[in-house]
């Protein structure tokens, strides 16, 4: 029977294909309701047209991703696709013998549900004959079009090579290759599918949530309903390994202790969507009419699917952790999607992101693995030097999005807005009885996730960014028949009103660069310390390190304390230079810590003191640690690199010089800090309003600077 064409069309890659497995796999519960979650989180209530959904781009990440592979791999030299097969078919065997030879002590669920079925297919096999049987089944099934499958086809890489084992061999490489294709496009296609509702926003309130829930010792939450939600979140928030979501397959187990809380969300519901998918494919083979050899072949063609899937999801060695780099590296197919697919659906135009011919150049190298385990090889992807003004174009766009779309000031106050609100919808629903409960609904924020009661699949389906909005706006209609204390209600309502309504209830500080810039001059003002004064102090401090030690003094020891002394004031001052010129509200206080507070708690301090003395109802308070994240190789490991060829010379990508630069001058105006507050409804005039509470707060910050300042150099001459 001919097999069915599966296309999507899209706007960045045009037409995408879909093999069979991924059509199943895209049809589960787990990965549908992704058409239902915005990848830009509260973005698009600033920029509209921005409503990308994780659907589309995990399509997008996977047929970039099937592009890398296939062009590494026909383009890397000959040896290193020996040595990609050599590790492929040490794979192959490991898992036939588990799945052949110890079938009876497998557990995963995806081959439990055939067992007795594959047992029997394989039942008169003996150790010795093994392998060549089952190479004998692939190559048969392989002439015979088993596989044949229109969109991996187009992805499928052939040897060339011809002597006397190349039908043998290159068939089975062939069906490897294949294999491994397949699971690519699978970790792909599910690398968001853990995301929740409105993404890291709610993620962030489920690990704060459970966080509270471990640290609570007033036992002021509900007994039950705390039970409840740590059955529940448990496995993906705690850091005990034995309490961990486990991931129960043949060759490849693993809980994925120390990923985020969405990570190992997507490794439970990529496991579940196997777990459903593919055993019904097996059945549906085994009790086929097909001769003896295909069904062999099929049926280990998806246990190599499933195995290698996970492999790589959980990076199980360096051989699976290479692959996962192709969908979760520094330049992936995860970033050359998105960049593009943002850029467009934003409204901004920063030029044609150059991915068809960055990952159509690329190639498969083989790195040093010296010390590791043997067979265990690792391989990278490199790209041809001739197109690093590409690669920086592709990376300086990545930071530019989140810079100017993500970390606006209006996006910023829009998420922590959700994000309170769900904070203290899900606080109420654990504090009090259900008939004192705003909204009892904000409980399926978790229990979508058990694996205790009923189907799971149904209950995954409601956890999406709609069924959150709805509840959200029916907690609105709700609070004024359910609320909890006058001060609570205002708040929650607030907070409810600027996401659901639009209205401006908080106002915002400091929205830009240049804002902060001011504010940190405005510090140094009442600090007392003026750009003369630092640079008197720090032409003093040189003339002290090199020469204008008292000649009194002949005791080498002392001499080389005040010359560290010297030098670390040197420091010290050349960073309050740079502070005070590029405004970096961050960096105010590294040179001259404080003992006490933090800038922090300084701004809770004032605020706090707004709101005793009735200027503002209440105040929001963001730390952008995300302007820190550069998206450049942070060089921990070999996998943590961008790699050039130049004909037979590999290098890697030097982004010290060039590209970190840019990206420095690019974050100079990206606000570290993000302020917002809600005026008391008698105030008129809201700007002197803000005008003052910034004067509060560079007068306090500044006079603790100040102070700090007098300490370690005396009174600013």
């Amino acid at each position: 029977m001919e097999k069915k064409l599966r296309q999507v069309t899209d706007n960045i890659h045009e037409t995408i294909y879909l093999s069979s497995l991924e059509s199943e796999m895209i049809s589960t519960p787990y990965f549908y309701r992704l058409h239902d979650i915005y990848q830009s989180s509260t973005v698009y209530m600033t920029f509209p047209s921005n409503r990308t959904k994780r659907y589309e781009h995990s399509l997008g990440t996977m047929e970039v991703a099937s592009t890398m592979f296939f062009s590494a791999v026909s383009n890397g030299d000959a040896s290193v696709r020996d040595k990609l097969f050599d590790n492929l078919n040490k794979y192959f065997t490991h898992i036939c013998d588990l799945a052949i030879l110890e079938c009876e002590g497998q557990v995963a669920p995806y081959f439990t549900k055939n067992k007795d079925a594959i047992n029997a297919l394989f039942s008169s096999m003996s150790s010795e004959k093994l392998d060549k049987y089952i190479s004998g089944c692939v190559m048969k099934a392989m002439a015979g079009g088993c596989f044949r499958d229109s969109a991996l086809d187009h992805f499928q890489y052939y040897s060339t090579q011809t002597d006397e084992n190349t039908n043998y061999r290159g068939v089975k490489n062939l069906f490897l290759y294949r294999c491994l294709l397949q699971a690519i496009r699978i970790i792909a296609l599910f690398h968001d599918v853990g995301h929740p509702p409105y993404s890291h926003i709610m993620e962030d309130v489920l690990q704060s949530l459970y966080d509270e829930s471990i640290s609570d010792t007033s036992n002021k939450w509900d007994k039950e309903k705390r039970k409840t939600f740590m059955q529940c979140m448990e496995r993906y928030c705690t850091k005990d390994e034995e309490r961990a979501y486990s991931c129960q397959m043949m060759f490849s187990k693993s809980s994925l202790v120390n990923a985020a809380p969405h990570e190992r969300i997507g490794l439970s519901f990529l496991q579940s969507a196997i777990n459903d998918v593919i055993p019904v494919i097996m059945e549906t083979i085994l009790n086929s009419s097909l001769d003896e050899e295909y069904k062999i072949a099929n049926v280990l063609y998806y246990i190599m699917v499933a195995e290698f899937s996970v492999a790589i999801l959980v990076e199980k060695d360096l051989f699976f952790k290479s692959f996962h780099k192709i969908v979760d590296g520094v330049l992936d197919s995860d970033r050359l999607d998105y960049i593009t697919r943002d850029s467009l659906n934003s409204g901004v135009d920063w030029g044609t992101v150059p991915y068809k011919r960055l990952v159509n150049s690329a190639k498969l190298i083989l790195l040093d693995s010296k010390g590791k385990e043997e067979g265990n090889s690792m391989f990278a992807i490199a790209y041809p030097k001739k197109l690093s003004d590409d690669i920086e174009d592709v990376l300086l766009t990545r930071y530019k999005i989140f810079a100017r779309i993500n970390f606006h000031h209006r996006c910023m106050k829009t998420a922590n807005a959700l994000k309170t609100a769900v904070k203290m919808l899900a606080e109420n629903y654990l504090t009090f009885k259900d008939d004192d409960c705003v909204n009892t609904d904000i409980n399926i924020l978790w229990t979508s996730l058990t694996m205790k009661a009923g189907k799971r699949d149904r209950r995954v389906i409601l956890w999406n960014d709609s069924w959150l909005i709805s509840m959200l706006h029916r907690s609105l209609v709700n609070l004024d028949e359910k609320s909890r204390g006058k001060d609570e209600t205002r708040l929650l309502k607030d907070n409810l009103e600027e996401i659901l309504l639009n209205k401006k209830k908080y106002y915002t500080l400091l929205k830009r660069g240049h804002d902060i810039q001011n504010f940190v001059r405005k510090i140094f003002d009442y600090a007392g310390i003026e750009n003369e004064k630092l640079q008197n102090l720090y032409n003093k401090e040189l003339s002290k390190y090199y020469n204008n030690f008292d000649n009194e003094i002949t005791d080498d020891n002392i001499l080389q304390k005040d010359k560290a002394d010297a030098l670390d004031s040197l420091f010290r001052v050349d960073e309050l230079l740079q502070i005070l010129a590029d405004g970096d509200l961050e960096r105010l206080f590294c040179p001259v810590p404080l003992m006490d507070k933090g800038i922090d708690e300084i701004v809770d301090d004032i605020f706090n003191k707004m709101i005793n003395e009735g200027y503002i109802e209440a105040y929001g308070k963001i730390v952008n640690d995300g302007r820190g994240k550069t998206g450049l190789p942070k060089h921990r490991d070999l996998l943590d690199e961008i790699y050039l060829y130049n004909g037979k010379e590999c290098l890697t990508f030097d982004v010290e010089n060039t590209l970190k630069l840019q990206i420095k001058a690019i974050e100079k105006n990206v606000p570290w800090l993000f302020l917002y507050f809600v005026p008391k409804d008698k105030i008129a005039d809201i700007n002197k309003l803000a005008e003052l509470i910034i004067d509060e707060l560079a007068k306090s910050i500044g006079n603790r600077l100040g102070e700090r300042y007098e300490e370690l150099f005396g009174k600013a001459e």
